[in-house]
């Protein structure tokens, strides 16, 4: 059974006896954070007892998981099992353990991105018994909601300057966002002071960011050699290449919303309104050129190059740095021929 995130504490409260869940996605700090909640909030009024397993401790045992599962505590009352790093052929030993339904165990499942095709996915769709969870990166709309819970629970003050930067700034995983804005909720702990732009751009190292809009901007361009210096800087720095990737993919999509307004007979004024976050007054002028030079379809086409750089960084993570930097710097050889005249 599909479930979303917020019907989970009413899931996990009215089921305390079995109960499997699988959580799943490439938001690994949103996964995190679900079992962190399950554990510290929604488990908050019952003794249990956590027992962590992997499919490797399958393919060494493969009974360790129904004995876990169906094992007496003398000490507590419930039981917390998460395994995680499942393959395909351990599933039997899942569905054993589903079928026999032990008492008073929760069963988190925790996995990265998964096809619809994946048997895992089917096993939790399919099954009335049990939950499937999707953790996907946040959007807009989840990372606004973030920033808001965060001053809401720390009682501090951002004005729509700090909003808007953190809202290009943050990352798309959940667990990197929260850390990042812990950083905050500290340097202003206790202290009646207003937030301010520079300080928070300070606090959360900006040289990174910066340096990914300039790469945007140079590949955009065309700007082979700068493009090339930047990229090797941020990879040297310890930079991911899935980030880096994903900076500039959220750049194109960017690019392709205003181009769409654009094409439906806005003006630029008009269809940057349409961006969230709103567009920087200082990024105007560059972003305008890379919407007037670039034709659609060449933003839809590396739109698509990118996505599959993404995966195939995903699954050859040896490779990824070459990967990412030979697709980005494809993309910043076409920008020069848009931007010749």
């Amino acid at each position: 059974m599909i479930i979303k995130d917020f019907q989970t504490e009413k899931i996990v409260n009215e089921n305390k006896g079995f109960l499997p869940i699988l959580i799943y996605g490439p938001n690994e700090g949103l996964i995190r954070d679900h079992i962190k909640k399950i554990k510290n909030d929604y488990l908050s009024d019952v003794d249990f007892e956590e027992i962590s397993l992997t499919g490797k401790s399958l393919d060494l045992d493969p009974n360790i998981l129904e004995t876990s599962a169906n094992s007496f505590s003398m000490f507590n009352s419930y039981k917390l099992i998460i395994l995680e790093s499942l393959k395909d052929k351990n599933i039997s030993e899942l569905e054993n353990v589903i079928n026999s339904a032990p008492d008073q165990t929760m069963l988190i499942v925790k996995a990265d991105n998964l096809k619809k095709t994946s048997k895992l996915r089917k096993l939790f769709e399919s099954n009335t018994q049990c939950y499937a969870l999707a953790c996907y990166e946040d959007d807009a709309k989840s990372m606004m909601k973030l920033i808001d819970n965060f001053v809401n629970e720390n009682n501090i003050s951002f004005d729509r300057d700090i909003k808007n930067y953190l809202m290009q700034t943050l990352s798309t995983d959940r667990m990197i966002s929260f850390n990042e804005l812990q950083k905050i909720s500290l340097f202003y702990a206790n202290d009646d002071t207003t937030p301010n732009l520079e300080e928070i751009k300070n606090l959360l190292n900006d040289t990174s960011s910066n340096n990914l809009q300039k790469m945007n901007e140079s590949v955009m361009y065309g700007n082979t050699v700068k493009s090339s210096n930047i990229l090797s800087k941020l990879l040297s720095e310890g930079s991911n290449p899935i980030s880096i990737l994903r900076s500039l993919i959220n750049y194109l999509k960017r690019v392709q919303k205003v181009k769409v307004e654009m094409k439906k007979g806005s003006n630029f004024d008009n269809a940057i309104k349409f961006l969230r976050p709103p567009l920087f007054w200082k990024d105007k002028d560059n972003f305008q050129q890379h919407c007037v030079r670039w034709p659609l379809n060449k933003i839809e086409k590396n739109l698509s190059r990118l996505l599959d750089t993404e995966i195939d960084c995903k699954t050859n993570s040896k490779l990824s740095s070459i990967l990412c930097e030979r697709s980005i710097l494809t993309i910043c050889h076409e920008g020069k021929q848009h931007f010749q005249n």
